[in-house]
């Protein structure tokens, strides 16, 4: 099986008081794991919003490593039609998913992949599969 791993996931070991369950999936299920553009662009985000500093520094170099070492599945023309489709459907349903996470999903959908994240009812929501790796 191959997971999609939400940022929430994917940084967990960079944090100081990081979950060990997490910690202890993602090297357990590394080589099954990808990540898409809209998690990447996250990290990077984040990652930018720091002061200068050597966490910025520590957290620069350890996405450079993340770059190297998991596959990022490109935001394609297909990913956004079933964005589109699956973003509409939310909207119908009256619940609420942040944008980030459906355009996450429709990547999982359009994949067939499970999304691993700590955030399973947004993704639950989107109709993705979901493994909470934190529980």
């Amino acid at each position: 099986m191959t997971y999609l791993a939400d940022a929430n996931l994917i940084c967990e070991p960079t944090k100081l008081r990081a979950s060990e369950k997490a910690c202890h999936w993602l090297e357990e299920h590394d080589a099954e794991i990808v990540i898409d553009a809209v998690v990447l662009a996250e990290i990077c985000d984040g990652i930018a919003a720091l002061p200068e500093g050597r966490k910025k520094r520590d957290l620069e170099q350890w996405f450079e490593r993340l770059r190297g070492s998991v596959t990022c599945l490109p935001w394609s023309d297909e990913t956004a039609i079933v964005w589109a489709g699956l973003h509409q459907d939310i909207r119908r349903s009256g619940f609420t998913v942040g944008i980030k996470d459906t355009m996450i999903a429709a990547s999982a959908k359009l994949h067939g992949l499970t999304v691993a994240t700590r955030n399973i009812n947004d993704f639950a929501r989107c109709g993705v599969t979901v493994l909470n790796p934190f529980d």
